[in-house]
């Protein structure tokens, strides 16, 4: 299936295509997904020291699939090159990468520095943001119900306006700001999510705020799904949250910069 651009995404919805796609990708999951020319679904990449997963958004999505039937929070974090670059100088946050369950790829700038091709389908898939796109029509089927947590008031409700707007039909159970991890709070917090019955933890928390709460409290969760977003740029991009393009001219220039040199000491 060709990757979706944004307007393409939101025609889905607006004109009432959305039953049309919903019945097409329906049919690709009863006749199941592609595992990739090769038959492995364990594949990897290595970038700046960090192992990531290098799937297709239809291998993603049949893993997702999977973590939706058991009886475990999974992690799933959309990865940029700032967190790539976090890593090589936070262990902790490193070692929160690592023990993700599934990596999702979000800038063809990781896969360049990976020494992938740019004329692939993964090239296409992460510039059109196609993996979200489709995820969230897949919890939209499943009446999948979500949870929105962010650093700030303001994260959290253009958060949900762009989940809203841009994916009508999805089911928001609740949200909260996270602004430190103080043991009340976050039992107060832990009691809220499990209280609505979600199934899915949409997460705008970055950095070491979120690998903390993740790994001291996944195990009283009862989620099936958390969803890392981080400052991942085409969902800010639309949901009209502004950038600077000078900072993020900066960042791919670091970034290159410190492939080239991870390489050179290799």
């Amino acid at each position: 299936m060709a990757a979706l651009s944004g307007n393409r995404k939101r025609d889905c919805f607006d004109n009432g295509l959305f039953f049309w796609y919903n019945s097409q990708m329906d049919a690709k999951y009863k006749q199941g997904v592609a595992i990739g020319s090769n038959g492995e679904m364990n594949k990897k990449i290595n970038v700046l020291g960090v192992e990531l997963d290098n799937y297709t958004v239809d291998e993603a999505l049949e893993i997702v699939h999977e973590y939706m039937q058991n009886d475990r929070l999974n992690t799933i974090g959309i990865v940029t090159m700032q967190m790539l670059m976090l890593a090589g100088e936070d262990e902790q946050w490193k070692i929160y990468m690592k023990d993700l369950d599934m990596s999702i790829i979000g800038e063809t700038e990781i896969l360049t520095a990976a020494g992938i091709e740019a004329d692939g389908t993964l090239y296409e898939e992460i510039e059109a943001n196609e993996f979200i796109a489709r995820l969230f029509w897949h919890l939209i089927q499943s009446r999948s119900r979500i949870f929105v947590l962010g650093e700030a008031e303001n994260e959290v409700e253009t958060l949900k306006k762009y989940l809203q707007e841009t994916y009508p039909g999805i089911q928001l159970a609740g949200s909260a700001v996270v602004e430190s991890l103080d043991e009340a709070g976050v039992d107060s917090l832990l009691n809220e999510i499990n209280s609505e019955t979600t199934d899915v933890i949409v997460s705008g928390l970055k950095g070491t705020l979120q690998d903390k709460f993740v790994m001291e409290n996944r195990s009283k969760i009862s989620a099936k799904i958390w969803l890392s977003l981080g400052e991942h740029p085409a969902v800010q991009n639309e949901a009209g949250i502004k950038t600077s393009w000078w900072g993020s001219l900066l960042k791919k220039s670091t970034f290159k910069r410190m492939v080239t040199k991870y390489r050179n000491e290799q």
